[in-house]
């Protein structure tokens, strides 16, 4: 099966350590009406699976958000615009049922509160720095 009709429905990974980050998948689902599906890096298994396909075996993925749709992944910076087409075509897409995402299931007890002003910079500093995408074009 090509990892472009795999992925046909967008695929949002992001840090489910982090409640921040946890707030931004939620909200990225609700304004695609859920077409975007959630995932959480490190408590998800269809993030786990998601990630085998996708990513070689050496690479760490964990140090951003992906957004993964047909034509590729799109992690970080390369992901912004990404994301925002996907939310402008779930606009349209969408009405699908919110509760099929992960259910943006941070444990707020484990997760790390990124929410003060110092690590909100730090986060966005770091989007804007790591940039990566991996292309579906030769699948």
């Amino acid at each position: 099966m090509r990892l472009s009709s795999i992925f046909s429905r967008p695929l949002l990974i992001y840090d489910d350590k982090c409640s921040s980050c946890g707030k931004f998948a939620k909200t990225v689902s609700v304004l695609s009406r859920g077409w975007i599906r959630t995932a959480g890096h490190y408590y998800s298994e269809e993030a786990k699976n998601a990630k085998s396909l996708v990513f070689p075996t050496d690479y760490d993925s964990t140090k951003m958000f992906w957004l993964i749709n047909k034509n590729g992944a799109h992690g970080a910076r390369s992901g912004l615009l990404p994301v925002m087409k996907e939310i402008i075509k779930g606009i349209f897409k969408g009405g699908m049922n919110l509760d099929n995402n992960d259910n943006i299931a941070c444990d707020y007890t484990k997760a790390i509160s990124c929410m003060s002003t110092k690590n909100t910079i730090k986060r966005v500093v770091s989007m804007i720095r790591n940039s990566d995408k991996f292309a579906f074009q030769n699948y």
